[in-house]
């Protein structure tokens, strides 16, 4: 069964402040097989899915999507593009492999933001899972 590992908010920077506009939201499924779900905030846009080839190439997939919502702000120019990226991966996901790859993402902001504690019950063992950073 296919779950979210990872997702990722995408909007408009705010001009002066940490803050931004949250326009899409891509989540990571995982399971059988990758797929990134990107959702739009305006119901008038409609979702879009990209699956990557292999594990190695969900980083790909994420910008192949990235690249088709802000079109021409994908370069590797250090000219801000004025979108931020707030990134969230869980524990598990295939994702951190590439955490790396989203500091190469020149023209954007980007915020990683680590799970620095979490509490998830296994059906597995009958008891909780406690990670504290």
């Amino acid at each position: 069964m296919a779950s979210v590992s990872a997702f990722v908010a995408m909007g408009s920077t705010h001009p002066n402040d940490n803050g931004f506009s949250p326009e899409w939201v891509a989540e990571l499924w995982e399971g059988d097989r990758a797929s990134w779900v990107f959702r739009p905030s305006d119901a008038e846009k409609r979702v879009k899915r990209y699956k990557p080839e292999s594990p190695d190439e969900i980083f790909d997939a994420f910008q192949k999507g990235l690249g088709t919502i802000y079109r021409g702000e994908l370069t590797d120019s250090k000219k801000p593009s004025g979108i931020t990226l707030v990134v969230v991966i869980l524990d598990g996901s295939s994702l951190t492999r590439s955490i790396r790859k989203f500091k190469a993402l020149k023209s954007f902001d980007v915020q990683l933001a680590p799970v620095s504690w979490s509490r998830t019950w296994s059906h597995w063992t009958g008891d909780w899972s406690v990670v504290d950073e």
